[in-house]
């Protein structure tokens, strides 16, 4: 899945038992549930910025960029009420989905260890 535009999602820990998936709103400011709040970075900005668009946690890949096809195709109309608006789609943040999100990382190479 090849593209010329990705979300930057955010997999912190303390944000794991949220309904949906985090990703960065454009020019790193904030976070959001809705894709179409989210900040669409290119390959340049992704590749260039090194291990700010890519950390780990031990072994778990938690920030990472990711073409937005891939995030699109596992996203969802948002349960009623849940965002403002209704804003969406949203991806849900079950297992599987983060699985298939850390699957099309493109940067996962130059993730480094948020603990150092």
């Amino acid at each position: 899945m090849s593209s010329n535009a990705f979300f930057i999602v955010d997999l912190r820990r303390e944000w794991k038992g949220q309904p949906y998936i985090t990703f960065w709103r454009p020019r790193n400011a904030n976070y959001a549930w809705p894709l179409s709040w989210a900040g669409r970075y290119t390959r340049d900005e992704v590749e260039n910025g090194g291990g700010y668009y890519a950390r780990r946690e031990g072994r778990s890949l938690i920030r990472f960029a990711v073409p937005c096809a891939a995030a699109e195709k596992v996203a969802v109309d948002p349960d009623y009420g849940m965002i403002d608006g209704d804003a969406g789609p949203v991806v849900r943040n079950t297992l599987e989905n983060r699985r298939f999100l850390r699957r099309h990382a493109i940067n996962a190479a130059n993730a480094v260890d948020d603990r150092l």
